[in-house]
């Protein structure tokens, strides 16, 4: 008897301590060992571990990290200099710390309008894209000064009555395969303006052309094999995909949207063995006709999250994913209410400090953990593009 109940005792664990374990956890594992214990199906539902789950999601410190720095990167009206871009390296607990760096040209043309993707910047490089009037895309190792200019693939080469649109959605580095790669997605549209068609080109020939149908593609370019490839992504056909991706373990993740019934998508490409996860957003918002849901994909502490909201209202829902491809796995955490000066986020910095652009120009992040905004003390001006860039320095060539 007493032997049966030290038996007990030994392997008897308190539930503040199991509480305490279980809240460490990740959510993807969490979710699994619901089903383990009867208290334990119910935690979600526990405020008080909640809390303590919150905490610890973003405040626990990630290898993500480690060593990194924050790029602003902004596109600007300014009144003397007209629109400028501009690269900021942003320091100190506050940010309070700013360094203005140099931006270069390794366009072909002057003043040209290019893009930093905010994906795949932590490997140390960063992609630049110029989509008028040469689709070029560039690699740039800012701490070495290095470029790569990306070859055009063979869908750049159409007749000259079609425009050609090009997203590039992913961008990262393949730790097995110790390659850089790019994912694009490519459609067309139709020249109805006969003045833009070249002299060779005559009117005629053209109206008989748009008959031919040009099918959107997928596209990935491997660096150390300098090669494009078609790929296969499968998403609906009505679907469009526009929004910053973000890059984590060998992963690119992208948001997706389809035209048809407006249900959203979050896809994840593996780079290594290029299998492909489509995973739906729910919209776990009240649903209001008339405004229009906006959502941007965020990676907090080490977590791939996505924020949704109604344009021109002032709360935003975060909501964490548990398992890619499992719709149920998505998880709200968060719901924060802001003031209506908010405009909309643009990037997160370390760990859980959200980046928002306000209506007025100016530049405030909200801490997750403090629940207070901050202003970043920049000068209010009209914004064409602003992004916050978690980057990390890198001495290596970018074609070793």
């Amino acid at each position: 008897m007493a032997k049966s109940l030290n038996e007990k005792v030994k392997n008897y664990i308190p539930n503040d301590l199991v509480f305490s374990i279980l809240s460490k956890l990740p959510l993807k594992s969490l979710k699994r060992f619901r089903c383990v214990h009867k208290t334990w199906s119910v935690l979600f539902e526990n405020p008080i571990f909640m809390n303590k789950f919150r905490t610890n999601l973003i405040t626990i410190p990630h290898s993500y990290y480690d060593d990194t720095s924050i790029l602003l990167n902004q596109y600007v009206y300014d009144p003397d200099n007209g629109i400028c871009r501009s690269l900021y390296l942003l320091s100190g607990e506050r940010f309070e710390n700013r360094v203005k760096l140099d931006f270069p040209n390794p366009f072909k043309i002057e003043e040209p309008q290019f893009d930093v993707l905010q994906s795949g910047s932590i490997t140390g490089i960063l992609c630049l894209y110029s989509s008028y009037p040469s689709n070029e895309i560039v690699l740039w190792n800012p701490t070495i000064n290095e470029f790569k200019v990306i070859p055009h693939s063979s869908v750049d080469s159409v007749p000259p009555y079609r425009h050609i649109h090009k997203e590039i959605l992913g961008f990262g580095y393949d730790p097995i395969s110790e390659d850089y790669k790019i994912i694009t997605y490519v459609y067309f549209s139709r020249v109805n303006d006969q003045s833009i068609l070249p002299p060779n080109v005559n009117w005629e020939d053209f109206a008989h052309s748009r008959e031919i149908s040009y099918e959107p593609v997928w596209e990935i370019y491997s660096l150390r094999c300098n090669f494009w490839k078609k790929i296969d992504i499968p998403l609906p056909i009505c679907c469009y995909c526009k929004g910053e991706g973000l890059y984590m373990d060998g992963i690119c993740h992208w948001p997706a949207t389809c035209e048809d019934d407006g249900q959203h998508y979050l896809v994840s490409f593996y780079l290594n063995n290029e299998v492909c996860f489509i995973t739906p957003i729910p919209i776990d918002i009240n649903f209001d006709e008339n405004y229009i849901v906006q959502k941007k994909l965020l990676m907090l502490n080490g977590s791939l999250a996505c924020i949704l909201w109604y344009k021109y209202t002032t709360t935003y829902h975060i909501l964490f994913l548990g398992e890619l491809g499992v719709k149920e796995s998505w998880t709200k955490l968060f719901v924060i209410e802001l003031s209506d000066y908010i405009g909309y986020p643009i990037g997160v910095a370390k760990k859980c400090d959200i980046f928002f652009l306000k209506r007025d120009g100016e530049l405030v992040y909200f801490d997750l953990c403090t629940e207070m905004i901050e202003k970043l003390g920049c000068i209010k001006r009209k914004h064409y593009s602003t992004k916050i860039i978690i980057y990390k320095k890198n001495l290596v060539s970018i074609e070793k």
